[in-house]
């Protein structure tokens, strides 16, 4: 809990309709901490990830239903807001900013829309989920006061959308990971997994969705073993391609050399994040990644598509080797280039961790979001 005063601070209430734990849960987490407990809130449902330590810390947490699409939630959030003089309310996802938007006009607070990445390129343009997250954003912006983004990328493609540039802010996601806290070794690895001690092991950690292209990467290192046998990937994380990536990795021959994990929880992934070789992200879209600024800020080179926020994070042949989102065949150089390239590695992993401590600073982040919600309730006036 920050004990710094904030006296113009508005009363907020975060909007997290989320029961699962990836990047934007983890923001949420590390950012509201900084924020005295009598200030802001968590609406949240039963099932949150992160609910219960912020609870512990002291700060108040409101279980609104059981599921994101119950419709209790928007008579709750507006109780919510009433009850206890809530001014401000910050959403944190599309089903977030539904119930919100409709809330905060009930409640008379006003909504900030803070979005992780622009959700409709998360889906194959046209389909039936980019239809309806179009129809969502723009239908729920009758109440809305301002927007936090979190990458240039986002901000530009909603200016071209119609949305006012003064109504944008754009706030990097920061990271206050204290890295000799975290367990874990490449022995560890090695033992836990079974895999042989020359093995060269590169992660990615994300959902298992379309956006991400875990696909790519499953056949990347498929190419790529057959020049270099060492190499072994881990994919940690849980999603609706769980079932499509399996039978994809069993019909290439993969899973001697391609680990499946699921769900692991964060303290684990960041003890097998410390403890690899090559941090990936092949993602067909992307915000400002919190996994790939706790990769940088743990010391890993980096393989990344040129997507979204990730080129406003790394500079390509600095901090990480950026590659054509959808090239296989690039994504496959890349990993046999660092794999076979121990110095090459290293440079690349000492810079990224001087840069996420240089500038993707939590207090950095604080500051802006603090002055986002004070712009946004004077505009009420």
């Amino acid at each position: 809990m920050s004990d710094s005063p904030v006296t113009d601070l508005p009363r907020v209430l975060v909007v997290d309709l989320s029961a699962d734990f990836g990047g934007t849960n983890a923001r949420v987490l590390a950012l509201m901490k900084k924020f005295p407990t009598d200030r802001i809130g968590l609406a949240a449902i039963r099932g949150s990830i992160i609910a219960p330590e912020l609870e512990e810390a002291g700060y108040s947490v409101y279980y609104l239903a059981s599921g994101k699409f119950d419709p209790h939630i928007l008579f709750r959030m507006v109780q919510v807001i009433r009850d206890h003089g809530y001014q401000v309310v910050d959403t944190q996802n599309p089903q977030s900013k539904f119930w919100g938007s409709f809330a905060s006009f009930f409640g008379s607070a006003k909504l900030i829309s803070t979005l992780n990445s622009w959700y409709m390129n998360e889906h194959p343009k046209y389909s039936l989920r980019w239809l309806i997250y179009s129809a969502m954003e723009f239908a729920t912006n009758f109440t809305l006061s301002r927007y936090i983004v979190v990458s240039g990328e986002i901000r530009d493609a909603m200016i071209q959308a119609g949305i006012p540039e003064t109504k944008i802010d754009l706030i990097y996601n920061a990271i206050d990971l204290d890295v000799s806290s975290i367990h874990g070794s490449k022995k560890w690895l090695l033992e836990k997994y079974k895999l042989p001690y020359d093995s060269v092991i590169c992660l990615a950690a994300g959902r298992l969705a379309w956006a991400k292209a875990h696909d790519d990467l499953i056949n990347a290192v498929s190419h790529a073993r057959e020049k270099n046998t060492n190499l072994f990937c881990i994919i940690a994380g849980d999603g609706i391609l769980m079932e499509d990536l399996k039978k994809q990795i069993d019909q290439l021959g993969a899973d001697k050399f391609i680990l499946l994990l699921g769900h692991v929880d964060h303290d684990e992934l960041l003890a097998i994040l410390k403890s690899c070789d090559i941090y990936v992200m092949p993602s067909r879209t992307e915000g400002t990644p919190v996994a790939l600024l706790e990769a940088m800020a743990l010391g890993k080179p980096i393989v990344a598509s040129d997507v979204g926020g990730i080129p406003e994070l790394v500079t390509h042949q600095e901090q990480a080797l950026l590659v054509k989102s959808g090239s296989v065949k690039d994504l496959t150089n890349a990993l046999m280039r660092i794999a076979g390239d121990a110095e090459l590695a290293s440079r690349l992993g000492l810079n990224a961790r001087e840069r996420v401590f240089t500038n993707f600073t939590l207090s950095r982040q604080f500051e802006s979001t603090k002055e986002s919600y004070i712009k946004a309730l004077q505009e009420s006036k």
